[in-house]
């Protein structure tokens, strides 16, 4: 059955006071299209912002975004992402000898690029190395989505996360003027990620370096930029050398605060010397009493398991959120000789 608003009377509204409200709602949206899609910009719309927000060339703003092309299969990617895995479907997939290789002959040839960069930014070159060949595989898988389209259709079609893309498109505008770079010739991830690095437009604006003194931040094809940029960023999130960053544990003993940690995951840290006081041992002689840590479960092929989590392992998720990333990182890391990201088996 049908109803039409007009057709409805004063009487039978008033005793189906939730339908009124829903005939009203309804209304409302039929009337304003607009708040269906409260997040989405038209063309014309998304320039007008662009060019209000980045204060560039009318011309330059208009000429890119009427080229850029909508992918809603660029949308369908972003809800179905590997990180949303179980660890132990995703481990595999960067945890392996094959990666390991290709890390150690990237490191062996940069030696001297990452000891530099150990000593200015204090992050060990396995991190770096690990993060590099996750993201690309040291520059051999870049991508191949043009940026300009990814940043339009998830800034226009992506309601979920609209805003966040419009602001990398508007940075992506940017640092495509101050690098003299055609916004219409980047190629890069379904996600507006480029480079061997991968960073997002945002990122590559606060983080990027030009460590040899060029006058480019390449982060595409020169191995210094590259890698101290990734130490720079690393270092701007509070990375610690001297401090480990994850360990698997036994299950722990039921208790209250083992509870509520497991509850609160990564939004509370505590310190490890409150977790010794109810039975959690200290993993190792790396650890210490007075470290900030946290515990979250993760599926792995052994089952669910309870992980002891420092403040490098949020470090990490703030170069990529995913727990599964982090803890892949980690023990890729480990597989290339640096003992503070030993995570036990």
């Amino acid at each position: 059955m049908i109803f039409k608003l007009d057709s409805l009377s004063p009487m039978f509204l008033k005793y189906h006071p939730l339908l009124l409200t829903f005939s009203l709602f309804v209304f409302a949206l039929l009337s304003a299209p607009s708040l269906l899609l409260a997040e989405t910009y038209t063309k014309a719309e998304l320039i007008t912002y662009l060019v209000t927000e980045t204060k560039l060339p009318q011309a330059f703003v208009e000429k890119h975004i009427q080229a850029a092309s909508f992918d809603g299969s660029l949308i369908d990617k972003m809800n179905t992402p590997y990180e949303s895995r179980s660890y132990a479907e995703y481990r595999p997939l960067f945890v392996n000898t094959r990666l390991k290789i290709k890390a150690e002959a990237y490191i062996k040839e940069h030696r001297a690029i990452f000891d530099e960069a150990q000593a200015k930014y204090g992050v060990a070159p396995e991190i770096i190395a690990a993060i590099l060949g996750m993201e690309t595989r040291f520059g051999a898988n870049r991508g191949n989505d043009k940026v300009l389209d990814a940043l339009f259709t998830l800034s226009s079609g992506y309601e979920r996360r609209a805003n966040f893309f419009r602001s990398e498109l508007k940075d992506f505008l940017l640092l495509c003027s101050e690098e003299d770079l055609n916004p219409q010739a980047v190629l890069g991830s379904y996600a507006g990620a480029f480079g061997t690095t991968q960073f997002i437009p945002t990122s590559y604006r606060a983080y990027a370096v030009d460590a040899d003194g060029d006058g480019k931040r390449d982060v595409w094809n020169t191995p210094k930029d590259i890698i101290f940029s990734v130490a720079n960023y690393f270092s701007r999130h509070k990375w610690d050398d001297a401090k480990p960053v994850a360990h698997w544990i036994a299950k722990p003993l039921p208790s209250k605060l083992v509870k509520q940690a497991l509850k609160d995951e990564t939004r509370e840290w505590r310190a490890l010397a409150d977790f010794t006081k109810v039975g959690i041992k200290k993993p190792n002689s790396q650890w210490s009493n007075d470290d900030q840590v946290a515990l979250v479960t993760r599926k792995t092929d052994k089952g669910v398991r309870t992980l002891l989590l420092g403040r490098n392992f949020h470090t990490i998720t703030r170069w990529n959120r995913s727990w599964n990333y982090a803890l892949a990182a980690t023990e890729l890391a480990f597989m290339l000789g640096n003992d503070k990201c030993e995570v036990g088996k």
